[in-house]
């Protein structure tokens, strides 16, 4: 019989501001440490923020929440933000530098990602497995 432990979920809320993808950075990594693939994890949260940010009502004045799940071996990141017109996209650009690539990164890195919602609020994510 196999047996997970998942831990509870941790969350916290962030102002729409691009000062605020570092505080991120550090809630995450504090969340995930010891993880082996921490430093995955941390780079694609700081990419989905920063979408939040750039891409949607949270980043005009508003909110975003990050929550990180841990389990055995794989550990899953949401970000809740307050919705946009357009869903999120993979963007194929020349370069990894232009805008864009973030979600192109993600889908690259995690094992699993997805998104739900609308306009009123959405919910991007990505879960990452280790051995």
């Amino acid at each position: 019989m196999i047996t997970t432990t998942a831990t509870i979920p941790k969350a916290s809320t962030f102002a729409g501001s691009p000062e605020e993808i570092r505080n991120v950075r550090h809630f995450v990594g504090r969340c995930i440490e010891g993880c082996p693939v921490a430093d995955d994890v941390i780079l694609l949260a700081s990419e989905l923020a920063t979408n939040a940010v750039r891409h949607t009502a949270s980043g005009l004045d508003g909110t975003f929440c990050v929550l990180v799940q841990a389990a055995n071996s794989s550990v899953r990141v949401e970000v809740h933000d307050l919705g946009s017109d357009g869903a999120p996209a993979i963007r194929h650009t020349s370069s990894p530098e232009e805008s864009g690539a973030g979600l192109t990164l993600v889908d690259m890195i995690s094992d699993r990602w997805g998104c739900h919602g609308s306009q009123l609020g959405r919910v991007v994510w990505f879960e990452m497995d280790w051995q």
